[in-house]
């Protein structure tokens, strides 16, 4: 029982190594992904707002966007499914759920301001661009790329050959273990019933060797069937059985098994009665009981 502790802890220690590998694995190749997610968008804004400053950064654009943050007041956000941005993204998968925000500040407002992400998505860093080429206008142009990304989307993304195969070995382990051990357990199970001696009344049930003895360790003699009909008194804690669990045990889909349980109990009876101090009664017409004499 004492190998049996051991490997199964062993066993529940390998599992847990192996599922914690995977879990390992699995996240930091996800945080990765997500890091690359955010590299692409930082790599693809530099390259939109260079492609497009001389339409977005003019002094006509400028002054536009200072009338209107003077008119509207405070801080201003606006977001665009840019075409341009999402062709330079070069994850492709990105392409179909990315933008582009522009967001007119004030000069010298703390970009704070437009730092949340919303849930779902991943975001560039803030790329500013003050307006020193128009005299006067008083506003700084805040940048940022934008996806929005559902955790199914960074696993597609992300490396999980390796987690994948780890988790796949512990979920065969764990299977091959609980077969192993639960076969095990009752191997040790039925060794342990072997070696134990059931002793009630003067005979006891020597279950390795399959016989009784009686008070003087001499074998007692009983036919194959009045063994097997003792050996479930035995069994049983309370050396009460049902009739109809005697048929079936005995005589398994014969009809009217009564009258041959009644033989067998009426033959049995005597050899009882006369080498041992134990009897079989009748318990309410339904079952019989081996008792004390």
């Amino acid at each position: 029982m004492r190998h049996y502790t051991t490997a199964s802890n062993l066993s529940i220690t390998f599992t847990f190594v192996l599922l914690m590998l995977s879990f390992g694995f699995g996240y930091r190749n996800y945080s990765e992904a997500k890091q690359h997610i955010v590299s692409d968008l930082n790599r693809a804004l530099r390259q939109t707002v260079l492609k497009n400053r001389d339409l977005w950064l003019n002094a006509d654009t400028i002054r536009a966007y200072s009338e209107l943050q003077s008119a509207m007041g405070g801080f201003i956000a606006v977001s665009s499914p840019s075409e341009d941005f999402k062709e330079a993204l070069s994850i492709t998968e990105l392409r179909k759920v990315a933008g582009l925000s522009l967001h007119i500040l004030k000069k010298g407002a703390p970009t704070a301001l437009s730092s949340n992400i919303p849930g779902g998505y991943l975001a560039s860093d803030t790329l500013v661009w003050a307006s020193t080429n128009v005299e006067g206008s008083g506003v700084a142009l805040s940048f940022r790329g934008y996806v929005r990304c559902s955790t199914g989307l960074i696993l597609s993304l992300s490396k999980q050959s390796i987690p994948g195969s780890l988790l796949l070995a512990t979920l065969l382990w764990g299977g091959f273990s609980l077969f192993y051990l639960r076969k095990k357990k009752k191997t040790i199970s039925n060794n342990e019933r072997k070696n134990q001696t059931i002793h009630f009344g003067s005979l006891s049930l020597a279950l390795e060797e399959g016989c009784f003895y009686n008070e003087n360790k001499e074998r007692f003699k009983l036919t194959p069937m009045q063994y097997t009909l003792m050996e479930m008194f035995y069994l049983s804690p309370s050396h009460v059985l049902l009739k109809s669990d005697i048929c079936q045990s005995l005589w398994p889909g014969k009809d009217n098994a009564d009258e041959t349980l009644y033989t067998l109990i009426r033959r049995l009876k005597p050899i009882i009665e006369e080498h041992a101090n134990l009897k079989i009664n009748t318990e309410r017409g339904r079952a019989y009981i081996l008792e004390l004499a």
